[in-house]
């Protein structure tokens, strides 16, 4: 289509130079001295010659002077004929006429990028180009191999090479429109968006791969040398205030130990950029989940489980879509700050608002009990910060900070040493204060009833070790929540815990606790047996007793720290801190040894078994019944001879209750019951926990729960990327699908004795099942319709392993401690204790097992 006129030509070393002089400058155009570099990284000189053609065809419109270095000896220009290439040269032509600037242009061909850098380097040191920039780069990875790089290892090689320009001082542009490479074909079976260039299919139409060209060069100068603010300055990590101040707070409050996690949006994306490139520096593990409600659940798991602060970020309009998990982070009194875009006061009916003329999300914070700091000036940052230090180191839960876009996007230079100046720590040494109250409590543990239970509430592990030493000496059962599983394990530092009775709540109770509590299906007399709930409000899920029973048949002692929490059903209040109480009590401790054997053989005395027929029966579908019954027969072989151990997280719904009730547990896990008992706060707690928990994982979702919130999978191998080093351990995620809202059935079906409705119905879609491998990280799904214990095993034990279980199940209303309706019918075993040897070996479960 064009002529080469004015082109000369010379071999060196390197390979050839060519040199295009423009036959006419256009009349007033401004003469720049500047260079262009247009970087071209490939092998093939098909590739290479279309793009020289391109830029032939023009070249009198932009370029003074055209100098090409090439391995590849030049050929004649060859466009193909195309009326859509006419129709973008056309428009690219009219808009360069109305540019008045000419430039020069180097084009340098390579065949690798690191020999791209060299020969810029080199360049650039002979002086060869004056006023040298680079400006765009062409990397032509269909040249390059057998097959394309990832993702990852282009943004690595190119931001090394961005990397050497800044490092010498040779400007660049570093925009979105300033980097390209083209690929064999679309990315399988998952993509993403790069970080330092853009990503596309090389065609093999050379029409359309002509055009390509054309449209990526012409948009490459509009917005770099016609656009007045761009300036090839290179990668810039730019300043912004509040990021700095936070990172620095987190950093000296929480150093090494914080979580940052995020939701972009326009106006926090500078914050969040900033954030993305510092906070690591200084301790935090930043990880990202599919959606705000996630980034809660996240942080309300790590610091339920691992008193992990956070820092989280989102965008205008965000805050309701924390949901209910709100409310749970300030009941966990989880601290954090959650800096959320906010709009300026005076502005009328801004996008995404939230405080206008016609609601105030202040007002909803200040209800939920909430605090919050506006930040809406500039010059009040460090007031403003100050304000939100104060009530974060208060202890009570969450700080939000509702910020404006010119906070948000503030670059003043703040020094602020002393702003979050620390409270004092409350000291770990025993504060006794004998009141009446832990005398009497003291002296029913030294001298009590022989049924003495302790239900404990969200200890932590040292206050756990105190437990269990108590525990074993003064021959106390200890029993753990649905809320909070684990926290009494039924396996401690590997060895069964003998102490262990199992779990007491609303829903999933263990028939061991059932039949400790009563005798013939009625409740023991207080004068028989007495119930310690430790660091707990004796909330309603807490226990499946009545308020009237609470108040009259259960002899109660309720321990907790917070005034507002002390219960009317408590016989008697430990208004205290649990450690204090504790050392108080390992103090004073003095049971006899008979009393404690006589404690011991009580819980002895029952039974641990499934019990019910269906726990038993391999029917089709599996019942949960059947299929926990022989999970947790896996995990316990696992834990007593191959050490095992894990983290449960268990959702809400029937199978998030067998999970608890029936496998047993380690250590504490997660549970989606806690506080509003969401659907889909455990599994979306998971992603975070795969990459904090110090253990495997095991999460347990029924198909409401996984339906009614994002898929995780997209935002874990985002994480996966980010944090392959957190990963050497197996996760599972087990789905249950029965294609029912099974509790709300069963309350249906069992209490009212209605039949079931189409309110309850799920509809559960065949899972499609795939292996993938991303680095030495493996991702399996599977579908489970009978139990398949080597495929269980293997995912269980795999290290660096996601495995997404599909388990088909059926639905019914047996057993699992759904209701007190089912504690008590013709599966049952019979109520009446089965005296066991206590100095057997061989716990009452495996005697029942085998």
């Amino acid at each position: 289509m064009t002529s080469m006129t004015g082109l000369s030509t010379q071999s060196g070393a390197s390979g050839f130079e060519h040199i295009w002089q423009a036959e006419t400058q256009r009349s007033g155009a401004k003469q720049d001295t500047i260079t262009v570099g247009v970087i071209v990284v490939t092998r093939d000189e098909q590739f290479f010659h279309t793009g020289l053609s391109v830029l032939s065809d023009i070249r009198e419109y932009v370029f003074n002077r055209v100098h090409i270095q090439s391995e590849l000896a030049l050929k004649n220009p060859s466009l193909v004929p195309c009326s859509l290439y006419d129709e973008v040269r056309d428009k690219a032509i009219h808009f360069l006429k109305g540019q008045k600037k000419a430039i020069n242009i180097q084009v340098i061909q390579c065949a690798s990028l690191a020999e791209a850098t060299g020969k810029v380097i080199h360049s650039n040191a002979l002086n060869e180009q004056p006023d040298f920039q680079v400006g765009m780069l062409f990397y032509d990875q269909t040249s390059m191999g057998f097959q394309d790089d990832s993702i990852d290892q282009i943004d690595r090689d190119l931001d090394a090479f961005y990397r050497a320009m800044q490092k010498i001082g040779i400007p660049a542009f570093y925009t979105s429109f300033s980097t390209v490479t083209f690929i064999r074909a679309l990315r399988t079976p998952y993509s993403y968006l790069p970080q330092q260039y853009r990503e596309i299919v090389r065609s093999t139409d050379p029409a359309t791969f002509q055009t390509e060209l054309l449209r990526l060069w012409m948009d490459f100068f509009e917005m770099n040398y016609a656009n007045r603010r761009v300036k090839p300055v290179g990668s810039l990590a730019l300043h912004n205030t509040l990021g700095d101040q936070l990172i620095n707070f987190f950093a000296r409050t929480a150093p090494e130990h914080w979580l940052m996690s995020y939701y972009t949006g326009s106006v926090v994306s500078n914050l969040i950029g900033h954030l993305d490139r510092h906070a690591e520096q200084q301790g935090a593990l930043v990880l990202r989940g599919p959606n705000e409600h996630a980034i809660a659940c996240g942080a309300m798991a790590n610091w339920q489980l691992y008193r992990m602060p956070f820092l989280a970020v989102v965008t205008s309009g965000m805050m309701d879509e924390f949901k209910g998990t709100l409310a749970n982070l300030k009941e966990t009194a989880a601290q954090g700050i959650i800096v959320v875009a906010e709009n300026r006061l005076s502005q009328w009916y801004s996008f995404q608002g939230t405080i206008t003329a016609s609601e105030d999300m202040r007002d909803v914070l200040a209800a939920k009990r909430i605090p919050y700091v506006y930040m809406d000036e500039i010059e009040q940052i460090g007031e403003n910060l100050a304000e939100v230090y104060r009530l974060y180191h208060q202890g009570q839960g969450p700080v939000v900070i509702l910020a404006t876009q010119n906070v948000l996007e503030s670059s003043i230079e703040l020094d602020l040493p002393a702003l979050e100046a620390l409270p004092a720590s409350p000291s770990d040494e025993p504060v006794e204060i004998m009141t009446d109250e832990l005398r009497q409590a003291i002296d029913l543990i030294n001298h009590g009833p022989e049924k003495l239970v302790w239900q404990l509430g969200p200890v932590s592990e040292d206050e756990y070790a105190l437990i269990h030493d108590i525990a074993q000496q003064a021959g106390i059962a200890l029993v753990d929540s649905l809320a909070h599983p684990g926290t009494a394990p039924k396996y401690y530092q590997g060895k069964r815990n003998d102490n262990y009775l199992g779990t007491l709540a609303i829903y999933g109770y263990t028939p061991r606790v059932y039949n400790y509590f009563h005798t013939n299906d009625k409740l023991n007399s207080t004068d028989e047996q007495c119930l310690f709930m430790l660091k707990s409000r004796v909330a309603q899920i807490a226990t499946p007793f009545s308020d009237g029973r609470l108040e009259r048949k259960v002899h109660l002692v309720q321990l907790t720290q917070e005034q507002s929490h002390l219960s009317p059903f408590a016989d008697l209040h430990l208004h205290m801190r649990c450690r204090d109480f504790l050392q108080a009590v390992k103090k004073h401790l003095n049971v006899s040894e008979s009393l404690r054997a006589r404690r011991m053989a009580k819980i002895m005395a029952y039974p641990d078994t499934q019990s019910d027929v269906l726990s038993k029966l391999p029917s089709l579908p599996m019942s949960p019944n059947y299929f926990f019954c022989q999970l947790n027969r896996v995990i316990e072989d696992l834990i007593e001879h191959e050490d095992y151990d894990y983290t449960g997280v268990y959702d809400v719904g029937r199978c998030g209750i067998s999970a608890v009730r029936n496998v047993a547990k380690t250590r504490r896990g997660f549970s989606g019951w806690y506080g509003r008992a969401l659907m889909g706060d455990a599994l979306l707690a998971s992603g975070y926990l795969a990459y904090t928990s110090p253990t495997n994982v095991i999460a347990f979702i029924g198909d409401g729960a996984k339906g009614i919130v994002p898929d995780i999978l997209p935002a874990f191998i985002d994480n996966i990327l980010t944090h392959p080093q957190l990963l050497d351990k197996s996760i599972s995620v087990f789905y249950f699908c029965n294609g029912g809202l099974s509790v709300i059935n069963t309350y249906q079906e069992r209490i009212l004795f209605n039949r079931t409705s189409r309110q309850m119905r799920l509809v559960n879609l065949a899972q499609s099942q795939f292996e993938q491998q991303i680095g030495d990280f493996d991702i399996s799904a599977q579908t489970l319709t009978q139990f398949d214990e080597t495929a269980v095993r293997t995912a269980l034990t795999a290290q660096k392993r996601l495995t997404l279980f599909s388990v088909v199940l059926g639905h019914n209303n047996e057993g699992d401690g759904i209701s007190l309706a089912t504690a008590k019918g013709w599966q049952r075993d019979s109520a009446d204790p089965v005296m066991h040897n206590t100095d057997s070996d061989m716990p009452p479960a495996q005697e029942v097992n085998s």
